[in-house]
């Protein structure tokens, strides 16, 4: 091992598996790599590259400057801002050939403008709201919306999409939202932009019929997107680990962290990780059953979650090896600690263990 404080792992073979998983449920769907927050922490720059080349022919991200991020990274594949960008981005989008989510005809006006003034059109797709009631324009307007906005001189409209509240959850949902996606498409007729999508991760095995794209999200980095027991396939890419920093042996009755809040049971081995909230791993963990994985055995964290560190419970007989990796999240022998269960130990979901993850963390790609 490395001299290394604390890191995370990516497997990139697993990126390329799911991303093959997830187009044999949709083969007639292109895929659309979500690279959003980081790649949902799991590094941009490198997974996007690895999606694009295992088939992806989009990318999306939630801001202009995730985009930039990646064209500054080399990459010319075709992307899309899913968030809606404030005006006064527009420039900036069109200069860097982003597709921009937009929801009205001052958004629109913006990205002409901007096209207009680089003598090209800027590109944009306009979000529809189906039922989330997030973002979006609502289905009655979209006809007379798009009209005035195909006139524009300096916009494009690659586009129209709508995101899927319940396809994890509540399917009835879902299809009322498609159905309603599937009304607009056959009302414009021709008018229609090329691009049209509303498949997520979960929507893949059932709602992708017709989506030109299934955004890839969760499921590309192996996480489910629903219990659906076909998701089992999926291979989770990343594993989160640190090295040791110190081991102590205390008697029973000992205090442990700030505020005193765990007293040792009896005699022990306390084992100082390196790793604590500011680096992701979050503080509601502390006292919660969180555990962690040392030479292919669970042991649990105690006391209270450090900003960048952490201590665990090893009884005094376990022999440790003090250059041992400790694993948080991922597999170590026959033992894995997975992001849902982090998720649950800590009321959230599995989404946000992975996305929280610092970048004062190294990722390390292997494969």
């Amino acid at each position: 091992m490395e001299d290394r404080r604390a890191w995370v792992e990516v497997d990139l073979d697993a990126i390329a598996w799911n991303l093959k998983f997830l187009k044999k449920l949709a083969p007639k769907s292109q895929i659309m790599a979500i690279i959003k927050a980081n790649a949902y922490g799991h590094g941009a720059e490198a997974v996007a590259k690895a999606a694009l080349a295992n088939g992806a022919s989009w990318l999306g991200v939630a801001t202009v400057e995730e985009g930039i991020s990646l064209r500054e990274a080399g990459i010319a594949a075709p992307i899309l801002v899913l968030g809606v960008a404030p005006e006064v981005e527009a420039p900036l989008a069109a200069k860097w050939n982003l597709s921009v989510a937009f929801t009205d005809l001052k958004g629109a006006e913006a990205l002409s403008r901007a096209g207009k003034a680089l003598g090209k059109k800027a590109s944009g797709q306009l979000k529809i709201d189906t039922g989330m009631h997030r973002i979006g324009v609502f289905p009655y307007k979209v006809e007379d919306l798009l009209e005035a906005c195909q006139s524009l001189d300096g916009l494009k409209v690659d586009g129209l999409f709508t995101h899927l509240a319940t396809a994890d959850c509540d399917e009835k949902l879902a299809q009322m939202q498609v159905i309603k996606m599937k009304e607009i498409v056959d009302k414009l007729g021709k008018k229609s932009p090329p691009l049209v999508h509303w498949a997520n991760s979960a929507a893949a095995p059932y709602l992708a019929e017709g989506s030109s794209f299934i955004r890839a999200g969760i499921a590309l980095y192996g996480l489910r997107p629903s219990q659906d027991s076909l998701w089992e396939n999926l291979k989770p890419a990343l594993s989160l680990k640190a090295s040791i920093s110190r081991i102590i042996t205390l008697g029973k009755n000992e205090p442990i962290g700030y505020g005193a809040s765990y007293y040792t049971k009896g005699p022990c081995q306390i084992v100082t990780v390196p790793i604590g909230y500011g680096d992701g791993y979050t503080r509601r963990l502390s006292h919660k059953g969180a555990e962690v994985l040392i030479m292919g055995q669970r042991f649990p964290v105690v006391g209270n979650i450090c900003m960048d560190q952490l201590m665990v419970e090893v009884p005094l007989e376990f022999s440790l090896d003090p250059e041992a990796e400790v694993v948080l999240l991922g597999k170590q022998g026959n033992e894995e600690i997975s992001a849902e269960e982090l998720a649950k130990k800590s009321d959230t979901i599995h989404y946000e263990i992975v996305t929280a993850l610092s970048t004062r963390l190294k990722r390390i790609y292997t494969n």
